[in-house]
Order: structure tokens, then C-alpha cells, then sequence
């Protein structure tokens, strides 16, 4: 009998569990020594809202409202009752019940619609009815109707004179040309003043952005370090001051081939007696330095068989390399570390899986790294990789003297590209005005989160945040607020329809006048030879800076000091960035550069780097030049034999 009440009791536990709703209150068994809480599920609906106000002085409006719990402080406003572009200020601290969020930034005698909006700690979030408010007129306190977020309010007879421009600029005239292989000049004309700006890629999803913010009605955007026989799609953008963006329709472009380098080929026939004399000296020097290889393993006829001098060295131990490679991986580009036994140079082998052939001599498309850096740790950087995709690498290590070390092969994929602030800055109108611009990769929204200092502690409770709704990559937040000489904490924000955020923040932002210029550090240069465009070089120089500044390089070919203008120098990049990186494709190979770069902040500060050598990659040498240079450094009498 007890062991039926016990399968009994065990059932209806069972059937409670079964048909208990989910979302119930949690619950709580208290006596005089323990507290027993139990686990529960419960979904919260947003704070109540109510009596919402506005007050109207001059152009700036006050709006409060009141909560039943504590939640953020949001108002959501537009001058259009459908809110199509709306723009928030508020606060996301959930501290108060009675909320007050002052709008700044607005248009004189204007007419705008606004929404009270709060969130509370666990996430709920309510909206207010739609209230309005008339700027420019005398100070008055306005009271709104808080109905269900499901209705909409709106006067009758009401005659609303908008004199906000909602027009975006229309873009005309739209033409390109091909400056050279790697360069294009794109122009266009809007028929209002407006920023310069251009999205493109080799897709119609583009993922690369460069312009100016100057407002000009005649527009020319030069895209420079772009691949040789490649077409890319593109189009134009450009917002005028009130933040509308125009665009145009997607176009096409082919940047032409590259212009083979003519290397210097076979100089003709070659008197095989001088070939054995060459390779005999050559053998009787090897064999002084290293006695322990054996002239026999050549053969019978040693002079007669070596058809390069790469035969000979491979008989040097090659570099020995670490076991798997260190990586880096993003979605546009990857980070590769190794090690070597010995002072050794570093470069890797690079093929998208579509391109990378095994069964081939050369089973990649690309030589990325530094040729002539010898060291024993290693790192390579691979810049302009496509995101989500599978590329093969295999490392390749090489000692002054001796033959290369190559890795097996590896693989990795690039993650899918994630929204990013590219480039931004700031632009100091007056104490308590500043601009806020920057640049994303996907359309997203815009926001400026901005929180004073007040004796060095970040005062929380005063942060406010100025949003705007409408989805751009080109963003501009306008911040009429600041205190004179405060120290701010500022962040970008910018969230995109899969709700993917990017953010860059600015510690120690204040609109005090800047009179430091940018600190650079970490210059170096990278030369890369691509083996399927006739050994085309391209250098890869990169830097950073200690704040956000643009980005040039000065060069000319040979060694120069200090005092020495370099003659040449890549365009300016308007961009402001930390982290800079300028691609050159004019070098000649296997020639030594110097260059300088020079970074300069928003401010006009402007800094020029100390010059720096470096030599470029060098082209395929024919077996006989190669003979010939080798012998030449080790062996005076070379010279006289008279080739």
C-alpha cells in the first residue's frame, strides 16, 4: 500500500509539472532561519508610461514623462509623422521613474513629432503615444496624450509648414576614367553642395567606402591601390547638411592589365668551358667550407651536370620550421607567425581555394612577406583577403646561403565581415559644438554616446546619447551640448538591420584646443610578387598612430637623408584612421626606396616620420645571371673571365 501512495504522489507531481504554465511569479518559502527561492520563468512587459510634457524654449525642447519603475530615458522624434527618418536623444541609465531629456540640434519654427521612449532593467520597453511640438515659439508647456503604442494622434485643421530639407541630393553625371592599371577618377555633380564619397567593390555588396566630407557640388573621387584586370562594381554618395544621402546607380569599371616588367633574359649562348670552369671553383669553395659533403653524390662529371647554383647550395642544410603556424584570422585579412632555427627571411605562398592548383610547380598565386628581413621569429601579414573564404598558405623560409624551407601546405577561412567603423573623426565647431563623422562598412544607423568627467570620475547619470535612425555608411552626428574645457568620454555607435553593433570610443574627447600633433610608430614596409602577373611588385606600407589621423607617404628611389625632399608621393588619404596602410604598385623591382610618412589630426597637427630604406622584391634571375652574381661577390677573377 505505501509503495502504491508513493508511485501516486509521484504521478501528480508529475501531471503539476505538465500543466503549470511557464510564466509564473517567482515564489519564496521564508521561515525565521532560511530563505528558499525557487528557479522560475517570467516575461516583463515595458514600464508604464505617463504624463508625458513638452516644453518649448526657443529651438530646444524639454520632455518628461513619468515611469511605474525605474528604466533609460529615450524620446524618439521626426518632422514627419510617419517618423521615415526619425533621430532619438536620451539617456540609457535606468535610474529614475521621472524622466527629462533635453532635444537640441532643432530647427527653428518647425513642427515635430516625438514619442516618449524608456526601457527597464530586464529589457521591456514601452513607447508613448505620438505628441508634437512647435519650436520658435514663446516658452509654453504643451500636455501630450499617452494612448497605447498602437495609436496614433493627429490634429485636424492644422496647417504644418516643414521647413526641414528631406530632400537627399540628386546625383547627375556620372563618368569614370582609368588613370592606370591600379587607379580610377570617378566624378560627379549633385545640384546641391554635398559630401564625396564611394562605395566599391567586385560585388554589388561593394564593402569598401573612400571620399571626403567637403561639401562641393562638383565631385572627383580617385580610387587608388586597386587590382590590375579586375572589375569592380560601384556608386556614388553624397549627403548634404542636413544629413540626407543621395545615390546612384550601381556601375561598372575594368582597371586595365599591369605593364609586364621586362626582365633581363638569356644574353645568348655561353661558352660551356667558362660554365665548367664556374662550376668547378665553385664546387672546390663548397667543399672547403663544408668538407663533410661529398663531390661524389654530384656524380661522375660534376662540372657538366650542375645546371644552376641552387644545385650546389641545396647541399646547405634549409632553415628548420616550427610545427603549425601561428594565426591571426579577420574577414579581410590574417596575421601568420613561425619560427626558425636560423636567421631566415619570411614570406608566404597565398591561393584562394579556387585558384590553389596541387599538382602544379607553383600551386599559388601570390608571394607575400619580406625577402630580405633575416630573423629567426616570423610574421606576415596578408591584407585584402576575401571574407568567408578558404585559403591555402605554406610558409617559406630562406637563409642567406642555402636552399628554401617550405611548409606543407595549411589552411584557413577568413570569418564573414563584420560591421565596422573604418575611418572617423571629429570636428571642433566651437566649445559646445562638435561633429562627429565616420564611415562603416554596411548601412547601419548612427549614434554619439557622450559622458563627462567631473573630478576625474566618469559621471554616468549625465551621459545622453543623440541617434539617428536612418541607415547610411556615411554617418554625421552633430553634438550642440558640450561644456567649454569638460573632458568627455565619447562613443560612435552604429547598429545594422541584423542588429550587428560597431562602436569606437574616444576616452578623453574635449574641445579644448589640440595643439599636439599625431605620434607615429610601428613603420614597415612589405613587398609582395604576384607569380601570375610577370613578377608585378607591390609594396605594402603601414604605420600607427597614437589618435586618428590621415595618412601619406613621400618616396623616391635610392638612399636619401633628412635633408633631402623625396620627390614623389601617393595622394592623400582623408581618412582618419590609427592604423594606416597605403599599397603601392609603382616601385621597380628589386630596387632600394626611401620613404617618409606623414600622418595629421583633425586639428592640422601634422607629423612627418624620420626616412626609412628598404629594397623591393626582385624579379626571376636567370640560371647564368644567377651563376654569375653568386660567383661575382665570392670570387675576383670572375670578372676577367670576359663574359
Amino acid at each position: 500500500m505505501k509503495l502504491i501512495n508513493k508511485k501516486l504522489l509521484r504521478m501528480i507531481w508529475l501531471i503539476m509539472l505538465l500543466v503549470l504554465p511557464l510564466n509564473f511569479v517567482a515564489a519564496a518559502m521564508q521561515s525565521t532561519n532560511y530563505v528558499i527561492y525557487e528557479n522560475v520563468l517570467h516575461t516583463f512587459t515595458g514600464p508604464v508610461i505617463s504624463n508625458v510634457n513638452s516644453s518649448v524654449s526657443d529651438a530646444n525642447v524639454t520632455i518628461t514623462w513619468d515611469t511605474d519603475v525605474n528604466a533609460d530615458s529615450f524620446v524618439v522624434y521626426d518632422t514627419d509623422v510617419g517618423f521615415a527618418a526619425s533621430k532619438e536623444q536620451g539617456t540609457s541609465a535606468i535610474s529614475v521613474t521621472a524622466h527629462s531629456v533635453l532635444l537640441t540640434g532643432l530647427s527653428e519654427n518647425t513642427t515635430y513629432y516625438y514619442r516618449a521612449k524608456s526601457k527597464r532593467i530586464n529589457g521591456g520597453i514601452s513607447t508613448s503615444g505620438v505628441g508634437t511640438f512647435l519650436t520658435g515659439s514663446t516658452a509654453s508647456t504643451t500636455p501630450t496624450p499617452t494612448p497605447t503604442p498602437t495609436e496614433t494622434s493627429a490634429g485636424g485643421g492644422m496647417l504644418i509648414i516643414d521647413k526641414t530639407d528631406k530632400v537627399a541630393p540628386v546625383i547627375t553625371d556620372l563618368t569614370f576614367k582609368l588613370l592606370n592599371s591600379t587607379a580610377v577618377e570617378i566624378k560627379w555633380k549633385t545640384n546641391e553642395k554635398s559630401t564625396s564619397f564611394i562605395e566599391y567593390g567586385e560585388t554589388a555588396g561593394y564593402g569598401s567606402t573612400f571620399g571626403s566630407w567637403n561639401s562641393v557640388e562638383e565631385h572627383t573621387v580617385i580610387l587608388d591601390n586597386l587590382l590590375p584586370f579586375t572589375t569592380y562594381h560601384f556608386r556614388a554618395l553624397s549627403s548634404d547638411s542636413w544629413g540626407n544621402v543621395g545615390y546612384s546607380e550601381d556601375r561598372t569599371f575594368t582597371t586595365s592589365p599591369a605593364e609586364g616588367e621586362e626582365g633581363e633574359g638569356e644574353t645568348g649562348a655561353i661558352d660551356q668551358k667558362i660554365i665548367e670552369e664556374v662550376s668547378k671553383r665553385t664546387l672546390e669553395f663548397l667543399k672547403k667550407l663544408f668538407p663533410e659533403v661529398s663531390l661524389n653524390q654530384l656524380g661522375t662529371n660534376p662540372y657538366t651536370t650542375i645546371s644552376s647554383i641552387d644545385q650546389i647550395l641545396n647541399f646547405i642544410p634549409a632553415p628548420v620550421l616550427s610545427g603549425e603556424p601561428g594565426m591571426t584570422i579577420g574577414a579581410k585579412q590574417a596575421t601568420i607567425r613561425w619560427t626558425t632555427d636560423i636567421d631566415a627571411n619570411a614570406v608566404v605562398a597565398l591561393a584562394a581555394e579556387g585558384d590553389y592548383k596541387p599538382g602544379a610547380a607553383e600551386p599559388y598565386v601570390q608571394i607575400i612577406g619580406s625577402s630580405d628581413v633575416y630573423e629567426k621569429n616570423h610574421e606576415v601579414k596578408l591584407m585584402g583577403l576575401t571574407p568567408n573564404t578558404l585559403y591555402h598558405i605554406q610558409l617559406r623560409s630562406k637563409a642567406k646561403l642555402g636552399p628554401t624551407a617550405k611548409s606543407r601546405d595549411f589552411t584557413f577561412r577568413t570569418i564573414t565581415e563584420e560591421l565596422e567603423i573604418t575611418s572617423y573623426f571629429s570636428q571642433v565647431i566651437d566649445p559646445q559644438t562638435v561633429i562627429f563623422k565616420w564611415v562603416t562598412n554596411k548601412d547601419a544607423d548612427s549614434a554619439v554616446k557622450f559622458t563627462p568627467y567631473f573630478n576625474n570620475v566618469l559621471a554616468v547619470d549625465q551621459s545622453k546619447t543623440i541617434k539617428d535612425n536612418a541607415m547610411s555608411v556615411i554617418h554625421e552626428i552633430k553634438v550642440a551640448e558640450l561644456l567649454g574645457g569638460v573632458v568627455y568620454e565619447v562613443e560612435l555607435v552604429s547598429t545594422d538591420n541584423e542588429n550587428n553593433t560597431a562602436t569606437k570610443q574616444l576616452p578623453n574627447f574635449s574641445t579644448g584646443k589640440d595643439e599636439t600633433p599625431p605620434e607615429i610608430t610601428k613603420i614597415k614596409a612589405e613587398s609582395t610578387v604576384f607569380l601570375d602577373k610577370k613578377d608585378k611588385t607591390q609594396t605594402v606600407i603601414s604605420w600607427n598612430t597614437n589618435e586618428p589621423a590621415t595618412s601619406k607617404i613621400y618616396y623616391q628611389e635610392g638612399v636619401h637623408g633628412g635633408g633631402t625632399t623625396l620627390n614623389e608621393s601617393t595622394s592623400l588619404n582623408e581618412n582618419y584612421n590609427k592604423e594606416h596602410v597605403i599599397v603601392i604598385t609603382k616601385f621597380k623591382p628589386g630596387t632600394v626606396y626611401t620613404f617618409r610618412v606623414e600622418s595629421a589630426d583633425s586639428a592640422g597637427n601634422l607629423t612627418l616620420s624620420q626616412p626609412h630604406t628598404f629594397m623591393t622584391a626582385k624579379q626571376k634571375e636567370s640560371i647564368i645571371q644567377i651563376i654569375m652574381r653568386v660567383l661575382e661577390n665570392t670570387f675576383g677573377w670572375v670578372k676577367q673571365i670576359g663574359v
